[in-house]
């Protein structure tokens, strides 16, 4: 193992727990339930495979700690450090699609080309948005370098000679368990009544929309572009249940990440996500867009609050710590866990709203870049839909995750940002 998360005992393949977090995946992935998520530039010249590779060569030996595979012991499974390169691929027509996790030193993320566009996927078992997008950064740095960019500053960015650091393999979510109540329970979720598509079942409508008309209509209600569209969205929730086709559930409710690394000092590239879950309770009567953005903004400043975010962090953890569930056999755990999250995670949340916010690069970095993109893990079967936000040189884009062939809920939501003056483009839908 590597003793106290020492790099240089991990390089000499070692191995490390699965994070908090990722404990919960490799009960849940299936062919359809990936847990894949994927991150996009689009640059404004077509890419050289030759720089890509040797790109690839030079950003992985930096993040060590992404070279391993998954393996199973009696009691939990466990990464190994197997020194592989992600595989480089020609972009997939679907996103996200399964990595083959039981294989022996089977690599747990990709970068895929095409055209003018560099992805990487990742599986959450590695990490979340935000480890992610360190590793892409950096992956762009050295790719751009060489091509013959001069890059003057590093802008934040992992730098591929930096040294690696000790604390990027921890686990922060233990370092940061302090037992105390955990958060009230929660009533069931409505989920969308619309039927699933045939598999391969995942489709993505790519919107994209300038950045300071969103901020114009957020700033008009004091709250931000997450609180805003958050609101959007349970507008057009509430505005489908009100149609008529209701399933069983009146609380309407929105699944929101939020990166700890900007509430707790932690430089883990590791999973360190908590969720937040902003909702309107239709028991109560409609709402106003008014009324939900008030409701919103409140509930997220109140999620938020790191004593609140505490009481998530010990609830998730404290069930690992249980000596009765670290006895279990590995075998029984995933079948638990899978029963779990069938019966209850599911049925928490309406949908999910994840906004990787600004991105920010040096400025010769910049002007070689068009936009990014996120795309989120295919939905839960029960949940449908979800959607991403990420914003870049005043451009917000946004992508819509979904599992049936109804885009409703998408309708809704784009036209009342149009509504509003805000001038939305479809620029694709598959």
């Amino acid at each position: 193992m590597a003793k106290g998360n020492n790099i240089e005992s991990f390089r000499e393949k070692g191995w490390l727990k699965l994070d908090n977090a990722a404990k919960l995946y490799p009960a849940i992935i299936s062919k359809d339930l990936t847990s894949v998520f994927r991150l996009t530039v689009y640059m404004k010249a077509r890419i050289k495979y030759s720089a890509i590779r040797e790109a690839v060569v030079i950003t992985s030996q930096r993040f060590p700690y992404f070279s391993v595979s998954l393996r199973s012991g009696l009691f939990w499974h466990f990464l190994e450090f197997n020194n592989q390169l992600p595989r480089i691929q020609v972009e997939e027509e679907i996103p996200c699609t399964a990595f083959a996790v039981k294989r022996r030193n089977e690599p747990l993320y990709r970068v895929l080309v095409k055209g003018n566009r560099i992805s990487v996927e990742f599986i959450h078992i590695l990490t979340d948005g935000s480890g992610a997008m360190e590793y892409f950064k950096s992956l762009l740095y050295s790719y751009l370098s060489l091509t013959g960019k001069q890059i003057s500053s590093d802008g934040g960015i992992i730098l591929p000679d930096s040294p690696v650091l000790n604390e990027e393999m921890e686990d922060s979510y233990m370092k940061y368990f302090k037992k105390v109540p955990p958060p009230s329970g929660i009533t069931k979720a409505w989920h969308l009544p619309f039927k699933l598509n045939k598999r391969p079942r995942l489709r993505v409508m790519h919107v994209e929309m300038a950045v300071d008309q969103v901020l114009i209509r957020a700033h008009k209600y004091n709250v931000s572009i997450t609180e805003y569209f958050i609101s959007v969205y349970l507008l057009s929730l509430q505005e489908i249940f009100l149609g008529g086709r209701k399933t069983s559930g009146k609380a309407l409710r929105i699944e929101v990440p939020v990166n700890l690394r900007n509430k707790l000092p932690s430089r883990t590239m590791r999973n360190f996500t908590l969720f937040v879950l902003p909702e309107i309770d239709l028991r109560l009567g409609t709402y106003t867009f008014e009324e939900i953005l008030q409701s919103v903004h409140h509930q997220m400043q109140l999620s938020s609050d790191i004593k609140q975010i505490g009481r998530f962090l010990s609830q998730n953890v404290s069930y690992e710590k249980l000596l009765l569930i670290r006895a279990l056999p590995l075998f029984v755990k995933k079948i638990s866990i899978a029963a779990i999250y069938r019966g209850l995670a599911s049925r928490r949340f309406s949908g999910m709203v994840t906004n990787m916010g600004l991105i920010k690069l040096p400025k010769e970095m910049e002007e070689m870049i068009d936009s990014f993109e996120l795309i989120a893990p295919p939905p839960n079967p029960e949940v449908k839909v979800g959607c991403t936000m990420i914003s870049f040189n005043n451009r917000l884009r946004i992508c819509f995750s979904n599992l049936t062939s109804s885009h409703e809920l998408e309708r809704c939501i784009l036209k009342h940002l149009t509504g509003t003056g805000i001038n939305v483009k479809i620029l694709s839908c598959n």
